[in-house]
């Protein structure tokens, strides 16, 4: 448990070096295969955010449940290594995808901490409204930035492709979470 806990240390530290365009990110990751399994622990330090954030938004009058909120947080956990492993075959980056994913896990928590600092801030109403609407509305944006860097030097792959094998894992979650999001409504 306490090697868990000082990777997840590193493996954060080292994400929010490679997100700030800073040397020495590299050493940060644990790319063995015991690592690459270890690196979903990640989602247990999301899992405090996850449900501060639900509450606040249901706080505005969001209408996704808990229940939904964890269907959409597991399909997304569940959906990135399968559209990742897809995307690194077709790109011929094979050799790279346990990178990709051990880097993307730890580094994904940083997304998570700027929903958590954009919501808690409005709730405690520091922040007006406007700005939180432009913050989520800012943030697919700051997204698909993420996504494209740690697949960029996870990958080793020309900017555009990176792009491109950034995108697969983003539009296979996006398109999981609307599928999922349209069984919920009720016909009218």
């Amino acid at each position: 448990m306490i090697r868990l806990i000082a990777e997840g240390w590193v493996g954060t530290r080292a994400s929010l070096r490679l997100l700030a365009f800073r040397p020495g990110w590299q050493d940060g990751f644990n790319t063995s295969i015991s690592g690459f399994w270890r690196s979903f622990a990640a989602i247990l330090a999301a899992i405090p955010m996850i449900l501060l954030i639900q509450a606040a938004t249901a706080r505005a009058g969001g209408t996704m449940s808990y229940a939904d909120q964890f269907v959409v947080q597991a399909l997304s956990w569940f959906i990135f290594p399968v559209a990742a492993a897809a995307a690194c075959f077709v790109t011929g980056a094979r050799q790279a995808f346990v990178r990709w994913t051990v880097v993307h896990n730890w580094a994904v928590l940083w997304l998570y901490f700027y929903l958590f600092v954009v919501w808690m801030a409005y709730t405690a109403q520091i922040l007006p409204t406007f700005l939180t609407a432009l913050a989520l509305n800012i943030y697919p944006y700051i997204r698909v930035l993420v996504h494209w860097r740690v697949a960029y030097v996870s990958l080793g792959l020309p900017t555009i492709t990176s792009a491109l094998a950034a995108a697969a894992p983003i539009l296979a979650i996006e398109l999981a979470v609307m599928a999922y999001l349209g069984t919920l409504q009720v016909p009218g």
